[in-house]
């Protein structure tokens, strides 16, 4: 129960509460709203919408407890929408705006847990587009450098002095920007499925003026060999539908003294204990809405995204890799290095 109320009445509300958020993401809405809020008729000139829907939606959010009344100007309520301007472990204002054509696809979904075929991830990127990668935005500015990187010396010092390394599923390649910038003497490559995120990612890429990152078009079931110092997984090991090929042809592609970085949402894998985390519905959530169904398709494994961390070593060790380290990220996450198997030496 919460306020008083049964709990389905209480989310039920919510819904329609952070459904009108994202209707005000999807509009235009939002954006003058936290930008100081104004009129009905200023916001919808702002957003370029009918005048009236766009006061029906602002007394919403004031009912939502998203805003308030001040006259004829609505205006942000910051205790509660503040959090949306940036300083959050993630981008909280990407998850709203996820909401929208998350809910488009739920008739896909609802097929998908029928049939059980899952979805592919070429399906999944041309209805979600950039929003899921930039969900982690804020996190691999924070954590990836100081904090995941840090965690390992070696390879710090091996990325520092000029490797070779590459990131499967990079997405729009926040990460490697991150990296290549960082680390100027070391040569970056991103392999994706899907081509219209190699498009943005180098794109990207030359408009940040990094001549030491590339991205391609490829499956990482079929990476060249031994051509890598570090390969990279941050938060996309659980999409992967053949994750035994993947590990194969990674440990295949890493030079001798070469390493595997796996960055893992560090939940239990037990939904009663996970449901103490107060971000675990969004990760139990996004995980029957994609990350499963994504890992699902074409006959895959169906790891999904509360596919816990700790079944990571035993399918690395059966694919040829021993976990030299791990770290617990103060992000939530487990950060693990692995070797192929006899080759404990650190990335040189």
């Amino acid at each position: 129960m919460a306020d008083g109320l049964p709990t389905v009445v209480s989310d039920v509300s919510r819904w329609y509460a952070t459904t009108t958020l994202a209707v005000g993401e999807a509009t235009g809405l939002l954006t003058p709203l936290l930008e100081g809020g104004g009129t009905a008729a200023e916001l919808a000139s702002r957003a370029g919408v009918d005048r009236r829907n766009a006061e029906v939606w602002g007394d919403a959010m004031v009912v939502a407890g998203y805003a308030r009344h001040d006259g004829e100007r609505y205006l942000p309520d910051e205790g509660v929408l503040g959090v949306l301007r940036g300083g959050f472990p993630f981008d909280l204002r990407a998850v709203v705006g996820l909401l929208a054509p998350l809910g488009g696809m739920l008739p896909r979904v609802e097929r998908a847990i029928r049939d059980g075929t899952g979805i592919s991830s070429t399906e999944i990127q041309s209805n979600l587009g950039a929003l899921p990668e930039q969900v982690n935005g804020p996190m691999y500015q924070a954590f990836l450098l100081d904090d995941w990187i840090a965690a390992n010396p070696s390879i710090e010092a091996a990325l520092q002095s000029g490797i070779d390394a590459a990131e499967i599923g990079p997405g729009g390649g926040q990460a490697l920007r991150i990296l290549a910038t960082a680390f100027p003497s070391s040569r970056f490559v991103g392999y994706d499925l899907d081509s219209n995120q190699v498009a943005r990612a180098t794109a990207a890429a030359a408009e940040a003026g990094l001549p030491n990152l590339r991205f391609e078009v490829l499956d990482a079931a079929n990476l060249s060999k031994a051509r890598f110092d570090l390969v990279c997984a941050f938060d996309t090991f659980h999409h992967f539908g053949r994750p035994g090929a993947v590990l194969d042809s990674i440990r295949g592609a890493l030079r001798p003294g070469g390493a595997l970085l796996v960055a893992e949402a560090a939940v239990s894998g037990d939904p009663m204990t996970d449901a103490s985390d107060p971000f675990g519905i969004i990760v139990y959530g996004s995980n029957l809405l994609y990350c499963f169904q994504e890992s699902k398709a074409d006959g895959g494994a169906g790891l999904g995204a509360t596919w816990a961390p700790i079944h990571l070593e035993a399918l690395l060790a059966e694919h040829g890799f021993e976990v030299a380290a791990t770290h617990p990220s103060e992000a939530g996450y487990l950060v693990t290095r692995a070797t192929p198997s006899g080759t404990r030496q650190s990335v040189e």
